[in-house]
């Protein structure tokens, strides 16, 4: 097994870390549990230092959790990407040139879906049927 730098091994800490800060965070109860304990921490006479320090603890973690969700779910996303580029290269008649397109400039996801519009029309004349195609500005046409 390699062996980990200091960074990558202080990556996976924080991915352990954000991951289990995000499922618990998630979970219903600790949900409802922080609406309980905020309900009554304004119930009870502690006065405006301590509403103060409640609305800095609750700023705070709004902000880390947010961040620790935000990480999860790129990873999740990355992940996939990857099982999704993986299909398309399986898949025979597939057009590989579609595999990473979520790192694509709109330019060329335009001109990817031209080209895949244009595929389209050429099956469809050569088995007789009908295509509905997207145009550039977003309006449909059925060619026969």
């Amino acid at each position: 097994m390699p062996k980990h730098t200091i960074r990558q091994t202080l990556y996976v800490i924080g991915c352990r870390f954000s991951d289990a800060g995000a499922n618990v965070a998630g979970h219903p109860m600790a949900q409802i549990a922080l609406v309980v304990f905020c309900f009554a921490w304004f119930l009870l006479p502690l006065g405006q230092d301590a509403t103060a320090v409640l609305t800095l603890v609750l700023s705070v973690l709004a902000i880390t959790l947010t961040q620790m969700v935000l990480n999860q779910q790129k990873r999740h996303e990355v992940a996939l990407h990857l099982k999704i580029d993986e299909l398309i290269h399986a898949m025979k008649g597939a057009r590989d040139e579609v595999m990473g397109v979520e790192s694509k400039s709109e330019a060329e996801l335009e001109a990817l879906r031209i080209t895949g519009d244009i595929a389209e029309e050429e099956l469809a004349q050569r088995r007789g049927k009908s295509v509905v195609t997207t145009e550039a500005n977003g309006a449909s046409r059925r060619e026969p």
